[in-house]
């Protein structure tokens, strides 16, 4: 199994990668604009294949993907608290490239796409109610645009998974305790346990292909 990272640098693709490298068997590419940046440890780096590109690039996202079975989409726009963000609209820019680049170079054999998303975009359904006021404020920009990558890979007619995780919780844990489905409702959760549910779920187990599970504690 080969697996492309776009978002490999920190948070929840990181997580994964490193995980994912613990677990064995799976062949890992990452495509990262300062690959010198890396936080990694020399004998992680070591199992993984590193693209120096930009996801907004369409040249270096094919050659990221070229092999990938599955490509794990994590890029969102860094949190800046009431400001948006300088990076805004990066989700649903970078989901159109990556989309172009499968249907020019991959159209033939389309990996499958699983995007890191939120609870709350398109709808409230999944968020406590306590938490609706923050989310249509602070998270307003981000989940406009997280909606329209959303959007664009569901119509894309390739195949996905896309993931919206709970409020993110500070914590480098993975207690691999936690809910997942579509009518899942929480308040938290930490990129580590995120990570955990993408790989032994989606990835190892193969499941919710073509569905839009929630997750949280």
């Amino acid at each position: 199994m080969h697996i492309a990272v776009l978002g490999a640098t920190r948070n929840t693709g990181k997580f994964f990668v490193k995980q994912a490298i613990a677990k064995g068997g799976i062949d890992i590419t990452i495509l990262v604009r300062a690959p010198e940046s890396l936080t990694y440890t020399k004998e992680q780096l070591e199992k993984v294949t590193v693209v120096k590109g930009n996801a907004l690039v369409k040249n270096d996202v094919t050659i990221a993907i070229a092999d990938a079975d599955i490509v794990l989409f994590t890029l969102g726009a860094r949190f800046n608290g009431l400001n948006t963000p300088a990076d805004a609209g990066v989700e649903s820019e970078a989901a159109q490239v990556l989309l172009n680049a499968i249907k020019e170079k991959r159209a033939d054999r389309p990996p499958r796409l699983i995007m890191v998303s939120s609870t709350g975009v398109g709808s409230a359904h999944d968020v406590p109610l306590l938490m609706r006021p923050l989310y249509a404020t602070l998270l307003r920009t981000p989940h406009k645009h997280k909606g329209i990558a959303e959007n664009s890979i569901k119509g894309s007619g390739i195949p996905y998974t896309i993931v919206r995780p709970a409020f993110f919780k500070e914590g480098e844990t993975t207690t691999g305790k936690y809910r997942a489905g579509p009518d899942v409702r929480g308040y938290t959760i930490t990129r580590n346990d995120l990570a955990h549910f993408i790989l032994e779920t989606c990835v190892i187990k193969g499941e919710y292909l073509n569905e839009s599970p929630s997750i949280a504690y």
